[in-house]
């Protein structure tokens, strides 16, 4: 069961008088947060605004809509990070789940029992459980690597495009578990790192190889740059969310591509969407800076690539070699 750190929230309130606060949180955790807004109204006589919005990730915090609702604290829920504040209102608050691994790790031994060299990953709800999992696998006589935080990234945690904490140990172990239910983000893991990655479904008891999955994901991707080739219109795109904003980003890969004698154009787009992008008929390929798992994950119309699509395109028309243009600690 997910938990959230509500002490600190009333901690939080009480420390800097709040008299307005908003929250937001990932769509899972919604009911739960609705919960906790009528439980500080009617404890501490503030009024709470919860931002609906869409939450994927630390990078959906909604510093500037507290600004606009005049709340003097905006609580981002579910999405730990390694810095307690973000911006000039934003607080994280940490969501963790109880639920147990070891069953699901006892089920991983005879897939694992091969591989000497194990190196852990998860994502913020089960960090505290990465310790738990490292102790009982070094029991049955693993070497178990968990790698060090870096910029938000706690040690042994990763995002959808940030990986440092598993690229960084790549060369040290023979496979990732990723603890949790999420085939996202095991993608993430085995795509950045190429190493063989399983993972760990603590709810449903389940160990999965996730290389089929990986293999499409990866053949989607470079399919999409090799038919971007000819591509002679393309559109730059610039997420306006808070954390995705890379403007600067955007206008280097204008200038790479105008090199090349294309004609480019900026978009500015909170969400990519398709009912968006195909009012502009004459594009033919969009480059999208906000997430890359948006170009990886999901499907669109016309061709949409990411920030590493983008390199490696570039990289083609400049005679490289793409192979490994996945293999990175991130893909921003």
């Amino acid at each position: 069961m997910l938990v959230i750190d509500e002490e600190r929230i009333f901690e939080e309130i009480k420390r800097r008088k709040a008299k307005r606060v908003v929250m937001n949180a990932p769509d899972g955790l919604l009911n739960k947060v609705h919960n906790l807004s009528k439980k500080l109204e009617r404890e501490l006589g503030i009024e709470v605004i919860i931002v609906a919005e869409p939450s994927y990730g630390s990078c959906d915090t909604v510093d500037e809509e507290a600004l606009k609702l005049n709340a003097d604290v905006a609580f981002h829920i579910g999405h730990k990070i390694s810095l307690p504040f973000l911006g000039k209102r934003t607080v994280f608050i940490d969501a963790y789940d109880d639920v147990s691994f070891k069953d699901v790790l006892e089920k991983a031994l005879p897939l694992i029992k091969d591989f000497k060299r194990i190196g852990l990953c998860t994502i913020s709800q089960h960090i505290h459980s990465l310790k738990e999992a490292k102790e009982f696998l070094e029991k049955m006589g693993k070497e178990v690597v968990i790698g060090k935080g870096k910029g938000q990234l706690l040690d042994g945690q990763i995002f959808g495009c940030e990986f440092y904490p598993v690229y960084s140990i790549k060369d040290e172990v023979d496979i990732f578990l990723f603890l949790g239910q999420s085939r996202f983000h095991a993608i993430g893991v085995a795509l950045s790192t190429n190493k063989p990655t399983l993972m760990l479904d603590p709810y449903l008891k389940e160990v999965e190889d996730i290389s089929p999955l990986v293999d499409e994901r990866y053949k989607r991707a470079i399919l999409s740059i090799y038919k971007a080739l000819d591509a002679k219109n393309f559109g730059i795109i610039i997420g306006l969310k808070e954390g995705q904003l890379s403007l600067l980003r955007a206008l280097q890969l204008k200038e790479k591509i105008k090199k090349f004698g294309r004609d480019v154009s900026l978009i500015a787009l909170r969400e990519v969407k398709d009912d968006r992008l195909l009012l502009f008929k004459d594009i033919e390929v969009f480059i999208q800076t906000a997430c890359p798992r948006i170009s990886l994950d999901d499907y669109h119309e016309k061709l949409v690539l990411s920030v590493p699509q983008a390199e490696a395109l570039i990289a083609l028309w400049e005679g490289k070699k793409i192979d490994d243009f996945l293999l990175k600690s991130h893909w921003l």
